[in-house]
């Protein structure tokens, strides 16, 4: 079980789910530079690379993205693979914020975003609702479209395949948000 963080008149708890399906994920844009400059940096070596979106589940099916996790791999231009011990820090890291899983990214060397089968059968997390955004290009466009069209994001279904969000569902179920510090 997954914990999922709701907002209640009495504050905040902590609820022990994780839905069968989100209705879409906030993304804090705090979170987009440190994401664009680890894919773009193993991009020009002419590498994928891969990185994890993790936060909070909101109200039971909105995801609150307020975390990316940027563990070491072993790129090469036809894929990327993780070091058991990389995978162990990510998934200690994630419970020591008491975050989870929300999605993971990675890059392709030209413009095909499909889910290979190395994509299919190697996720992170194989729960339904469980988002695989796959970047063209090795990510040199950068992310600003990231959300818009500019990358595919497959959505995980209940009976373990992965679906193909067309554009305009990516658009309604996937917003960035502003994180700012302002001195008042």
């Amino acid at each position: 079980m997954t914990e999922a963080v709701v907002a209640t008149d009495r504050g905040v708890r902590v609820v022990r789910r994780r839905p069968r399906r989100f209705r879409g994920l906030l993304v804090s844009d705090s979170v987009i530079p440190p994401l664009e400059a680890h894919l773009m940096a193993a991009g020009r070596r002419r590498r994928e690379q891969a990185a994890f979106l993790c936060g909070y589940v909101l109200a039971g099916s909105v995801g609150l993205v307020t975390t990316v996790l940027l563990p070491d791999t072993d790129g090469s231009l036809g894929g990327c693979r993780f070091s058991v011990e990389a995978m162990a820090r990510t998934f200690q890291q994630t419970r020591r914020l008491r975050q989870v899983f929300l999605a993971q990214v990675h890059t392709h060397p030209g413009p095909y975003c499909g889910h290979s089968f190395t994509d299919d059968h190697g996720a992170i997390v194989e729960a339904a609702g469980f988002f695989s955004i796959v970047v063209p290009w090795f990510g040199r466009e950068g992310l600003s479209r990231l959300f818009s069209g500019g990358a595919a994001v497959h959505e995980r279904t209940p009976d373990g395949a992965w679906r193909l969000l067309p554009t305009r569902e990516t658009r309604r179920r996937f917003v960035i948000i502003p994180a700012r510090c302002a001195v008042i």
